[in-house]
């Protein structure tokens, strides 16, 4: 709205490298404007935080929203596996649906305490423009922040991954191939709809990953990016496997490959990013481009760890994901940051373990930088997306050990107030703009075809889980210039 003020008073106020302090925010047209005690309200909206702490919103740097419910389905399987069964195998799903899937994991993130999201959504290149409106009309309609990187690839699965060392022949193609020329067009025509449209929805180029991809519609995805001034997201070396794969298509490195494509910028951000190397990462921090980190999905599909101490140290920049629910199980940004921080455990000397602090800064500046936003911060200039929080169970009096408590002990209870855009979007809890009851309603509707689907999972998956499985414990046991999985030594007898 034009002109809407909105002012929040009395907030104790929890920010990245400041002190605790009690203060008022101003909030013009979705913009902080002023932050300081004893605001003069004017005509504004007043919310009185006296009680409360004032955070800035937490940023999911990576998802894919077509997963919000299907958590709790998919089996710990390595990723080439879990393909099968999360992806491949799932019912058909319609543009509808679609809708009720950004909506259902956009109502979780906003009242856990997220206020902007990277959706790396699958959209169905048949019904392209329907399937990509259906998504940005639910985040509009929770009132949540996104950037939509609509995921592709004209590749067939098993063309993407290397067979060396198979016995049995490679499998049939799943379906016939999607031709770049017609998901390039599609995808300028996103672009034409929603470039400068809606403040709080931004178009992003985000290809599945490179080895998904032929090298005409990464060139042209490449030439959108460019002329459109778009936010580019992409996954990248996730698993180990993927190393001999993309040697084998580009004779180089995914990440040398996106390079010469011009697609390492301030403004891009690779998912995952496990299996680099550390010139790799090194050419990351050179391009400005951010690593989204997403440790619930590394473990349960057993990718590895990334070394985000050694990245934090470098001065890499490093966002924070949840990953879509099959492989996370929920869209809960406190729970993303408590598992970052106790996963760094596993690597490296205590002196050098990222602590709380440090991954709450990364979920913020880095999910700022993945989104390419002026976000993560109550400091004026930043966006107005501000979360109240309750805090009578957190007691800590400075801001180190306050952000501590949230990142290991809060899921979301204490969340009471959520700001977007200077507009509250969450009160007490609950949606102002959604009815909840009617959305449960569909959610449960579509879960139970989900689950009726479940048999027809297993028979998908149980037809590929022999080759795959040997591809995978192939290329497991190759030696790879880097090491990233925590070896347990078998309690009895040998491996």
């Amino acid at each position: 709205m034009s002109g809407s003020e909105l002012l929040v008073v009395g907030a104790t106020i929890l920010e990245p490298d400041e002190p605790l302090r009690v203060a008022d925010i101003r909030a013009t047209d979705g913009i902080i404007t002023e932050v300081g005690p004893g605001l003069r309200p004017g005509s504004a909206q007043v919310i009185d935080a006296e009680q409360m702490v004032a955070m800035p919103g937490l940023i999911n740097a990576h998802t894919h929203s077509a997963q919000n419910l299907d958590r709790g389905t998919t089996p710990n399987l390595p990723l080439d596996l879990w393909l099968m069964w999360a992806v491949f195998g799932k019912v058909p799903i319609s543009a509808d649906d679609r809708y009720t899937l950004a909506m259902a994991g956009a109502l979780e993130m906003l009242q856990s305490g997220c206020t902007a999201v990277l959706d790396h959504g699958w959209v169905a290149p048949w019904d392209f423009e329907d399937y990509s409106e259906a998504i940005m009309s639910a985040y509009s309609d929770a009132g949540m922040r996104v950037g939509l990187a609509p995921m592709i690839g004209d590749l067939d699965i098993f063309d993407t991954m290397s067979f060396a060392g198979a016995s049995r022949p490679k499998p049939e193609p799943l379906g016939d191939p999607f031709e770049a020329e017609g998901l390039l067009e599609s995808m300028a025509r996103f672009f034409d709809r929603w470039q400068g449209a809606h403040r709080r929805l931004t178009p992003m180029v985000g290809p599945s990953a490179p080895q998904r991809c032929t090298h005409e519609l990464m060139d042209g995805l490449a030439g959108l990016a460019r002329e459109r001034g778009a936010g580019f997201h992409t996954h990248v070396l996730e698993t180990k496997t993927q190393i001999a794969a993309n040697l084998e298509r580009y004779g180089r490195s995914s990440l040398a490959y996106l390079e010469d494509l011009g697609l390492l910028y301030r403004g891009a951000s690779l998912a995952h990013s496990v299996w680099m190397d550390s010139d790799e990462f090194s050419t990351v921090r050179r391009c400005g481009a951010t690593i989204v980190h997403n440790p619930v999905s590394n473990l349960r599909c057993g990718s590895g760890i990334l070394p985000v101490a050694d990245l934090l140290e470098g001065g890499v920049s490093v966002a924070l994901g949840a990953d879509g629910a099959a492989s996370n199980d929920n869209q809960n940004m406190f729970e993303a940051m408590k598992f970052a921080t106790l996963m760094q455990t596993l690597h490296g000397s205590h002196l050098r373990w990222p602590q709380a602090p440090a991954i709450w800064r990364m979920c913020l500046q880095g999910g700022a930088a993945a989104l390419g936003r002026p976000l993560g911060s109550l400091q004026p200039g930043s966006a107005a997306d501000i979360v109240l929080l309750d805090t009578e169970r957190h007691v800590p009096l400075h801001a180190e050990g306050l952000a501590t408590s949230l990142v290991l002990a809060e899921h979301g209870e204490s969340v009471h107030t959520v700001i977007v855009d200077g507009t509250v979007m969450v009160s007490e809890g609950r949606s102002t703009r959604v009815d909840e009851g009617a959305m449960a309603e569909r959610s449960r509707a579509l879960q139970r075809r989900f689950h009726e689907g479940l048999p027809e999972r297993q028979a998908f998956y149980d037809r590929y889980v022999d080759v795959l499985t040997e591809i995978h414990d192939y290329e497991m046991a190759r030696p790879t210039p880097v090491e990233r999985l925590a070896r347990i030594t078998p309690a009895f007898g040998s491996d």
